[in-house]
């Protein structure tokens, strides 16, 4: 008896030593009321179904859509991931207002993760209350507005990631945070300006903005920077050489810009230097010695400008280089213009700004003369943005002398890598009936989520029995190549070997990145979506496809053709990017397909019972997409195609009048007359009937940026007299407005009333199209 007391006296012992244990560890009343009051506010997001008033967030298990770390009794890391599924805003009862006010609740918070949730609105100024916060990552989500210059008192930040937002304005100067050390504000509006950065940042990314801008001298001082991002702007001047040279560079982008001139010879780079990408410039002369020579080692991606090196294939005419960099030199006075103001006095300015813009036209065109006879009579006609790499073959494509996560970071995606059967099956959780999206000759299609949360749709491929080991590795050294902006991105493989693995047959696992935005059909049918396309945005999904293909025609030799190209074929992300799918594999040599033709060899028939070869049946239909772009309907038969070929036709001889009554009527008020034309006169070269009268990609690509260029010369002209105050919403209201004032009392100054003046010429003309 004495021992049994013993025995329950120990274990009430130790019971209430867990208990005393277990209430010394949890989180505070206030933080756990904050986090429930955070689930209502975001609406309720899956990664909230496991908390519960009655469980303790500091021992919930960490999971890719919420990871709650605790110090102490209160929150010091709060990580909360989206659906992949959801590219929706949140409700119109949402306050991003109330969302920061109920985080700053966190006291103990350093780091603060919110991504894919579908915040929206702007940023409030009471950010700077999270004086203690390390990280901050809102990315992937609908945040507009300018960054609130309050940001810049949180000086314990380390990294700062707003990617993929709506973000516009100016970045307020953040040199004073002496502790950042990664900056992402890729995929945003901000503009026009260059951000002000402390020297301590070791990654910056500011792809796919509006900076308009050279590249300050003062990055010359960032030594600990070593990946910096700036491509998709309409960055101007000189490359600086400096940046070849920066004492911790390994990563640099600077392609799709405006970036003109010739480089030094003697320009020096940093040892460490990997990857250098100045693609889509107006460069011209050749490539120094450090980046020009395939001795080095290092990945350059030097196409689509005019220089005089490499493959002349992949370089433009001198003559495009000279013309697009006039009207890119001006843009450095309208980006400083309020600089200028402490400088000097307008009339001073405005004369000044006139001598300088006039004696670099005359320094042009005399170089011009003079260098015309060094021009090659090899270069095409119409250049484009070919993928050009400096680098031999034998090197691997997962490792060209840098991490293919550096070198891919521009678009988001992790390191290609080989998977294990385990992975896929935990991805698709054993390829489960649910997650089935689609069947057909190229397999069966999963959707599946990754550890990191990230979602992929992968491909199962039965091989034929007894194929070559080796040219597998060989199929799969090519589709590891597959990875573009522009196309829905090949993340890894599976092989399944039935000698290792019993009970199986010879199998690949193709794992792809998920676009889950829907597709350009359905943002040309849908009319909830149809709002989203204006113009612009239907231009911009084009040139994207157009690229995509570009890529897909130049990755290889010989290149990938016959990619299915149709709207539904073509998937838009967050951002309305352009992203081609269910692209030519160069599977049917190697699938077994069920007794099925072999078709990697054979012209493919396409809708209208055609055979194409080659990349004209893809730029053919490549025209069908930019006809269905323009006219909101797709083309159903070949006798419906002649019928609207004729139609356009006939459009475009009768005038402007007349071309806007084929046009989708979402898009019309949207666009210039001379930006539709082009774009319907490349369309309808692009659909010939004789395929050597159709155009080559580059001349596509080269035509719709034409277009984009007369759309945002018209764009800049409104965005100038919208900047006046003028408090008008649409462009075309700016037009109405200025007609309104012209000859009436209203009093402008001269200046202004030139440009009224020319705006009524251009409406009268049908230079531009207003609103009905």
């Amino acid at each position: 008896m004495p021992r049994n007391s013993r025995t329950a006296s120990l274990l009430l012992l130790h019971l209430l030593l867990l208990l005393l244990t277990a209430s010394s560890a949890q989180l505070s009343p206030s933080d756990v009321r904050t986090l429930l009051r955070l689930r209502l506010i975001l609406e309720n997001p899956p990664a909230f179904d496991t908390l519960t008033r009655f469980t303790n967030p500091c021992y919930l298990p960490p999971s890719p859509s919420l990871h709650i770390t605790c110090l102490g009794n209160r929150v010091s890391e709060l990580s909360i991931l989206g659906s992949p599924d959801h590219h929706r805003p949140l409700s119109p009862n949402f306050s991003i207002d109330s969302l920061f006010t109920t985080l700053t609740r966190l006291q103990g918070l350093r780091s603060l993760s919110l991504v894919s949730l579908g915040i929206w609105g702007p940023l409030p100024p009471k950010i700077d209350r999270f004086s203690s916060l390390i990280s901050l990552n809102l990315s992937s989500n609908y945040i507009s507005g300018e960054i609130p210059h309050q940001i810049s008192q949180l000086r314990s930040l380390q990294n700062l990631i707003l990617a993929k937002n709506s973000i516009n304005g100016s970045v307020p100067n953040l040199e004073a945070m002496s502790n950042l050390v990664e900056v992402d504000l890729g995929h945003n509006r901000l503009g026009p300006g260059f951000p002000s950065l402390p020297n301590t940042v070791i990654s910056v990314s500011l792809k796919n903005n509006s900076i308009r801008s050279r590249v300050p001298s003062k990055v010359d001082g960032f030594d600990e920077l070593r990946s910096l991002d700036v491509s998709y702007n309409r960055l101007v001047g000189p490359v600086p050489p400096f940046l070849f040279s920066l004492k911790s560079i390994e990563y640099l982008v600077l392609s799709n810009n405006r970036l003109s001139g010739t480089f030094l010879k003697n320009l020096s780079c940093n040892e460490e230097l990997e990857f250098v990408d100045v693609s889509s410039n107006l460069l011209y002369g050749g490539l120094p010695m450090c980046i020009g020579s395939n001795s080095t080692g290092r990945v350059v991606l030097d196409s689509g400008n005019c220089l005089s090196s490499g493959d002349q294939r992949y370089q433009n005419p001198m003559k495009e280089c000279q013309e697009e960099a006039l009207a890119a030199v001006m843009m450095p006075k309208e980006v400083n213009k309020k600089e200028s103001k402490n400088r000097l006095g307008l009339v001073l300015g405005v004369v000044g700004g006139s001598v300088v813009a006039l004696g670099v036209v005359l320094c042009l065109i005399f170089w011009w003369v003079k260098k015309k006879r060094n021009v090659e009579a090899g270069l095409q006609g119409s250049g484009g943005a070919k993928v050009s790499m400096r680098v031999t073959q034998k090197i691997p494509a997962d490792a060209r002398h840098m991490s293919q996560a550096m070198r891919l970071g521009s678009m988001g995606l992790t390191s290609y890598r080989s998977f294990s059967l385990e992975e896929v099956e935990d991805a698709t959780n054993n390829f489960d009936a649910s997650n089935l999206i689609g069947a057909g000759f190229k397999g069966q299609l999963h959707k599946g989520w990754l550890p990191d949360g990230t979602a992929v749709v992968v491909r199962r491929l039965k091989l034929k029995q007894r194929e070559s080991y080796q040219r597998l590795a060989q199929y799969m050294e090519v589709i590891s190549k597959l990875r573009h902006r522009h196309l829905v991105s090949i993340l890894g493989h599976c092989f399944v070997n039935s000698q290792i693995v019993p009970n199986t047959t010879d199998t690949i696992y193709v794992i792809f990145e998920c676009v889950s935005n829907g597709t350009l059909r359905d943002h040309l049918k849908e009319w909830r979506l149809k709002e989203m396309m204006k113009w612009p945005q239907r231009v911009a999904a084009v040139i994207g496809i157009a690229r995509g293909i570009q890529f897909l025609h130049s990755v290889m030799v010989p290149g990938i053709y016959r990619n299915g190209l149709r709207t539904e074929n073509v998937l838009l992300d967050e951002t309305l990017t352009a992203k081609v799918g269910s692209y030519n594999l160069l599977l049917p040599s190697l699938i077994n397909n069920n007794g099925g033709s072999e078709r990697h060899d054979a012209a493919v028939n396409d809708k209208f019972g055609r055979a194409e070869n080659g990349d004209k049946g893809d730029i053919y239909h490549l025209g069908l997409i930019l006809l269905e772009v323009i006219t909101g309907k797709p083309v159903a038969s070949h006798g419906d195609l002649e019928t609207l070929k004729v139609k356009m036709q006939q459009s475009l001889a009768d005038g402007h009048a007349k071309l806007r009554t084929v046009t989708d009527t979402t898009i019309r008020g949207t666009f210039v007359y001379d930006s539709l034309r082009t774009a319907v006169e490349i369309a309808l070269n692009c659909v010939s009937e004789n395929v050597d009268k159709r155009p080559s990609i580059e001349d596509v690509l080269w035509n719709l940026q034409y277009s984009v260029q007369l759309q945002e010369g018209w764009a800049s002209m409104i965005d100038q007299i919208q900047s006046r105050d003028l408090s008008v919403t649409e462009p075309y209201q700016v037009i109405r407005r200025l007609i309104r004032h012209n000859g009436t009392q209203h009093q402008l100054d001269p200046k202004m009333q030139q440009e009224i003046n020319q705006l009524t010429h251009q409406v009268e003309k049908g230079f531009i199209i207003i609103h009905p």
